[in-house]
């Protein structure tokens, strides 16, 4: 047994791993914050061995213990008629003597120490105990299901403490000198309640770290507060969750003291698809009483200490690569102008991953700024005569290049934050979404009239000369694929998670094709059935072989975003709103069926028709069309996705929350 007054505590401090019980990669010892709590409000020493107390009440009497039910660990956990107490309560236990009405669960102290440490400790293991052969997968079913209960899973009973092994100690006669007289009321349920709050505290500190790594590695927004809510409740914790763009508000409810402790847990949110499959893992282990928190926030812990996948020059090359293949099926570029494109796509990628994280005050502009130097710089490429023509197409080199920091993520998540009833979340990242779209249109007007001002002769192309490659699918399908492959790595996904990327982008991406000549003046319905097809296709990989529907159609949700937005005509707005500036054209409106009706309307549309359209409508040109376009494509692909969650899960989950958008 470890002496108490010897063991070293920790102390937590302001710093933000010390905020979510990370200290050197490790979570703190709760058990020990949870003696030097209960230290704090006796006053007294806790010496095991010498302390006696001549003048306690001979029975030692404790409260009632959870009830043990036959409960399949698989089934839907419905809201527990009692939670566990809070660390107030806790500790106010203390001065209800001599009786003590505290409600503490059955501990399976067999999963926590093996047969050695007992030996070493001089403590006789638990005959009931039984290593497990195989460590079993969080969808397979329990071995000993009948004995499982609620109360007694591993998930909440897995805190590594000296008081664990008190009192199969004491009636085994384990621990030599240790009389009747030892057994005193106060020093029991001083132990009792140390390991209640030391248990209490380990799976507050749970919630919190998994919401961090959850926010950090991209879950869908509009679910993390089911994810939260399925956790405590299985954990039995009585806890609140109230997710804002950025943070999330975790109320720790005490229903005994009518008191709450209010945590605040700020994210930086990206997208990490290979960690977010390892956060899923843990998440699912623990609903499914696989492993314990402490455990669990070990790995989460080392998770997000974790370096990423693949290095900066490596993710800059995969940058202009996504630019090069993303011209030609989205917005028609040639063979010749892939290189061009790719050295763009490289300089957004230095822009994005080199400079921006190492000033602050550029991050804020970055999106204006990339989108400026790359406008001007492909006009600049894009006005280089040739036969009587152009030798790079402009549309396509100013579109493409952009590509991969479009806001379509930001508005689908908006958007399905809104259709979920999140309506602060969902407000606030809609309108943040379309500002960050008119940030776009701005950058590709300046960016391109600047340099209309500095030549005469640039280029005013709206759409590229036709494609050396004559067969339409081999101008297309085959870049999806190559596409695709480059969101893959540029999110962090891991290898064995790219092929099920593969399939379901490309079943994605050709419903939307079929779809847009079908439906040829409406590009909301073409992007609901892409939605749709990899909504089902991910969900189904997700019911059926245990995989991450959210992490498998993401990449095909970035796929059909250039491909909308192209079939709207609204990035190709941007380039024409230069022209107004340079040669004082008076604006006019952007047709909804693509970038050749655009370019059609643009020719047959005359200065009267042109005065006329904006005198009916003044609020339009880049600013308002690229913004428009998002939402249009968006709430498509809104539509397919719940759909598909739908028809999958008509039910929902049993027990967990859905991993899906």
């Amino acid at each position: 047994m470890i002496r108490l007054p010897e063991k070293q505590f920790d102390y937590p401090s302001d710093e933000d791993d010390d905020y979510y019980g990370l200290v050197d990669g490790r979570p703190h010892n709760r058990t020990s914050e949870a003696h030097q709590l209960v230290q704090q409000m006796t006053r007294r020493d806790f010496h095991l061995l010498s302390r006696i107390r001549a003048n306690s009440p001979s029975g030692l009497r404790s409260g009632p213990v959870t009830p043990i039910e036959e409960r399949d660990p698989d089934a839907y956990v419905q809201r527990p008629t009692h939670y566990r107490g809070g660390i107030l309560s806790s500790l106010l236990k203390l001065y209800e003597q001599p009786t003590l009405n505290l409600p503490l669960g059955r501990y399976d102290h067999s999963r926590q120490s093996s047969s050695g440490d007992l030996s070493a400790r001089g403590l006789s293991p638990d005959p009931s105990w039984r290593a497990p052969q195989k460590p079993r997968k969080w969808y397979e079913k329990s071995p000993n299901q009948s004995n499982t209960s609620l109360s007694g899973s591993t998930a909440k009973n897995s805190i590594s403490s000296p008081f664990s092994m008190l009192r199969r100690s004491r009636s085994s006669g384990a621990i030599p000198g240790m009389s009747k007289r030892m057994g005193k009321p106060q020093l029991e349920d001083e132990i009792r309640i140390t390991v209640h709050i030391a248990e209490l505290l380990a799976r507050q500190r749970y919630l919190l770290i998994l919401c961090k790594a959850l926010m950090k590695f991209g879950a869908p927004t509009h679910r993390l507060e089911e994810y939260m809510k399925m956790t405590a409740r299985v954990l039995e914790i009585n806890a609140n969750f109230l997710y804002l763009p950025g943070c999330m508000i975790v109320s720790f409810d005490d229903a005994s003291t009518h008191t709450t402790e209010v945590k605040l847990v700020r994210v930086n949110q990206g997208v990490d698809l290979g960690k977010l499959s390892d956060a899923h893992t843990v998440y699912k282990e623990v609903i499914h009483d696989v492993i314990g928190v402490e455990e669990a926030m070990q790995r989460l812990s080392k998770l997000l200490q974790k370096d990423n996948k693949y290095p900066i020059w490596l993710l800059i090359l995969f940058h202009g690569l996504a630019s090069a293949s993303v011209g030609p099926f989205a917005f028609g570029a040639r063979p010749i102008d892939m290189p061009i494109a790719f050295v763009l796509g490289c300089l957004l990628g230095i822009l994005q991953l080199v400079l921006s994280p190492r000033s602050h005050l550029y991050s804020n502009v970055f999106e204006i700024s990339a989108a400026v130097l790359t406008s001007f710089l492909a006009r600049a490429f894009g006005s280089i005569p040739y036969k009587g023509g152009h030798l790079f197409c402009f549309a396509a080199l100013a579109q493409s290049s952009i590509a991969l920091i479009l806001p379509g993520y930001l508005v689908l998540c908006a958007s399905l934050e809104l259709q979920s009833r999140s309506i602060v979340a969902g407000s606030v990242r809609m309108v943040y979404a379309i500002i960050y779209s008119l940030f776009l249109g701005f950058g590709i007007t300046i960016g391109t009239a600047v340099y209309g001002l500095l030549d005469r002769h640039a280029s005013t192309d709206y759409t590229c000369p036709a494609s050396p490659i004559t067969n339409e699918y081999l101008q297309r399908f085959p870049f999806v694929i190559i596409f695709t492959f480059c969101l893959a790595t540029v999110n962090q996904a891991k290898w064995k998670q790219i092929p099920v990327m593969l399939v379901i982008a490309f079943a994605g991406y050709i419903t939307n094709y079929f779809g847009a000549k079908r439906f040829y003046s409406s590009t909301q319905v073409s992007s609901a059935l892409g939605a749709f097809v990899v909504g089902v296709m991910a969900n189904l990989y997700s019911r059926l072989r245990h995989g991450l529907a959210a992490a498998a159609m993401l990449p095909a949700i970035f796929v059909l975003v250039p491909s909308g937005l192209a079939a709207s005509g609204s990035l190709v707005a941007g380039i024409a709103s230069a022209g107004q500036i340079t040669t004082q054209q008076t604006p006019f409106s952007v047709p909804s069926n693509g970038t050749q009706s655009f370019v059609d309307a643009a020719k047959n549309m005359t200065a009267e028709h042109r005065q006329q359209s904006y005198q009916e409508n003044p609020f339009q040109g880049v600013v308002f069309d690229i913004g428009y376009g998002m939402v249009q494509v968006a709430i498509g692909f809104t539509v397919g996705l719940f759909l598909a969650a739908l028809v999958v899960y008509p039910l929902g989950k049993k027990r967990s929350g859905l991993f899906s958008f």
